[in-house]
């Protein structure tokens, strides 16, 4: 099963990047891995929504998009697990120059491009998703690891982690240097 895990936001605005920053967090841990077989796993990073997310889904079977979300409804650090028709909207998800994600997806099904049949979302509550800052509020480091260890489940009950159980035992992040490795933008899976 050809599998997307797309980590959305912007590292440039503060907590917004959080969702990126999961992304290369996953991606740095199960790239370690041996794996039997071919693993059909991806990973891609973006700042878009809208029309450019029919590019990103299209041809795979199943994708776990991560992002922040600011809800104002939970505490922050909170993650929502969500599926495409309870999204609510977000910075990149939907804009007025643009359109929302479900709308993306049924104008995917209308131009019968192969869309994903299975989409997973989760959103981690922040509250600082304005100030342009390239650090993650510390009230959220923990957020990471939690999130990283629910999309780990998914992609083992899809079966899409076939590794005899090796070790998945994911570092903390206590500090900024801990944080540091995923956090700069000269990192090479930028899309």
């Amino acid at each position: 099963m050809k599998t997307l895990v797309l980590g959305m936001g912007n590292t440039l605005l503060c907590d917004d990047g959080i969702g990126i920053i999961i992304k290369r967090y996953l991606e740095q841990k199960l790239n370690t891995l041996s794996f039997d077989g071919v693993r059909e796993i991806d990973f891609v990073e973006t700042s878009w929504g809208g029309f450019r997310i029919i590019d990103i889904l299209t041809g795979y079977d199943y994708a776990v998009i991560v992002d922040s979300i600011k809800t104002a409804n939970k505490p922050q650090g909170y993650i929502h697990h969500l599926k495409p028709n309870d999204l609510l909207p977000t910075l990149r998800l939907t804009s007025y120059h643009d359109i929302n994600f479900a709308t993306a997806l049924k104008l995917a099904e209308t131009l019968n491009a192969k869309m994903p049949s299975d989409i997973d979302i989760f959103a981690v509550e922040v509250e600082d998703n304005y100030t342009i800052s390239e650090h993650i509020n510390p009230e959220l480091w923990e957020s990471i690891k939690k999130c990283s260890e629910c999309v780990i489940k998914l992609l083992e009950k899809h079966q899409l982690l076939l590794n005899d159980k090796q070790d998945l035992e994911l570092p903390e992040i206590k500090n900024a240097n801990d944080l540091c490795k995923y956090y700069t933008e000269e990192y090479s899976g930028i899309n």
